[in-house]
């Protein structure tokens, strides 16, 4: 996949989402939206065409989504043609977690070269890890750095590996219930 249209993270810039804070849409918008999930370098004139729209309205609407954080642009590349065979993720529980330890492990995983994703969450994990290694080796050896450098905060944690990836699409359906 050459370019994935996201809201995620970007590098070590984070992001909060806004729950119940939704931008105003309209039917033309998600049909943009749909389109350029599939190849977000198509350009303007082809969804143009293929909408039937002018290339200043998908012009205009694709400035909007973008300025309104609807859109978003990373780069996905293919780990493994850049020599990373293994695409591991660390699913973390916390224990004793201060704001102050929080902000330290953050700020380590935002500047760790080999995590790609990484994010809070609610259920039985709080935090969430996805790391790209050369080898397995190199993957349990980034996992024990993080469990010794965090022992006193880290109560449990699970580890895995990707095997193959089915579906990657970040655009829901249109909520057409108001």
């Amino acid at each position: 996949m050459r370019l994935k249209t996201a809201i995620d993270t970007l590098g070590t810039k984070s992001m909060r989402f806004t729950y119940g804070v939704k931008s105003e849409l309209d039917e033309k918008d998600w049909e943009i939206l749909h389109l350029i999930s599939k190849d977000a370098r198509m350009p303007v004139s082809t969804i143009a065409r293929k909408l039937g729209f002018t290339r200043e309205i998908v012009k205009y609407r694709l400035k909007k989504m973008e300025k309104d954080g609807v859109i978003v642009y990373q780069v996905w590349t293919n780990p493994p043609k850049l020599g990373y065979t293994v695409w591991g993720f660390m699913s973390i529980s916390f224990k004793d977690l201060t704001p102050v330890r929080e902000r330290e492990f953050i700020e380590y995983v935002q500047a760790h070269p080999y995590v790609s994703f990484a994010y809070s969450a609610l259920g039985r994990f709080d935090f969430g890890l996805e790391f790209f290694a050369r080898d397995l080796g190199h993957f349990y050896e980034m996992q024990k750095e993080v469990k010794e450098k965090f022992a006193n905060i880290i109560k449990d944690y699970e580890t895995g590996t990707f095997i193959d990836v089915y579906k990657v699409h970040y655009v829901p359906r249109e909520d057409k219930s108001k």
